[in-house]
């Protein structure tokens, strides 16, 4: 039996992780659980920072025109995409990470880059930047919505999940709840093991990547249709 593989990030990166999966032979059902939108932001001044730190492609997409403002900076970009879409965009990049904010600050070398401004998304996770100065500015939010028409159908039998954040396995939880579909004849692959912790317990299988991107997740879903 071929168990479909539901994606339930913003749309942009469903579609990502669609492609990726199709390449895979997965079938894919893409409804998000969350809808990313600006907000209204004001940033301070840019010559008060030496570095822009993006952790998602978003700060990039949705920040609208302020971010003219901090073209001078050069750019911390956490992973590829955001990177690219930094680049697109006419930043210079400095330092490009491989898994997360918290790694690449760590990675920094002593010294550099002494004051960062951080254009994140309203809801995130705090970084820890040690002697540096790290300031936090919103200027995207990724609103949570309830599940869709296809995801319900989709969950009506077993069903293999990706779940990227711990966020995401919280309100997948509340949906699943609210609408009394049973965790256990279903399978959750997650990002990390924070995210395991917000996912909890009761699926028929709980399997954690071993780094967090994409290719470690989609590898975990291609290994379970293997042993089925």
């Amino acid at each position: 039996m071929i168990r479909p593989l539901l994606i339930l990030r913003p749309l942009a990166g469903a579609l990502q992780t669609e492609r990726r999966a199709k390449d895979l032979g997965l079938e894919t059902v893409v409804d998000p659980l969350f809808t990313v939108e600006p907000i209204a932001w004001t940033g301070p001044a840019a010559e008060d920072y030496d570095a822009l730190l993006l952790t998602s492609a978003n700060a990039v997409k949705y920040g609208g025109a302020q971010l003219d403002h901090y073209r001078s900076l050069p750019v911390l970009a956490v992973g590829e995409k955001t990177a690219t879409a930094a680049k697109n965009a006419g930043w210079d990049l400095a330092e490009t990470g491989v898994s997360s904010g918290q790694h690449l600050l760590d990675q920094l070398v002593a010294g550099r880059y002494r004051h960062i401004l951080w254009l994140a998304g309203e809801q995130h996770s705090a970084l820890d930047a040690g002697e540096r100065e790290l300031d936090t500015v919103p200027v995207y939010r990724s609103k949570a919505i309830a599940l869709g028409d296809r995801a319900i159908a989709c969950l009506q039998t077993e069903t293999m999940i990706l779940i990227h954040s711990a966020r995401a396995a919280r309100q997948l939880v509340s949906e699943l709840d609210r609408l009394h579909i049973e965790r256990g004849r279903h399978h959750a692959m997650v990002f990390s093991a924070k995210v395991a912790e917000a996912a909890g317990q009761g699926w028929r299988s709980l399997s954690t990547a071993d780094r967090p991107d994409d290719d470690a997740l989609l590898s975990l879903a291609t290994g379970l249709c293997q042993r089925q």
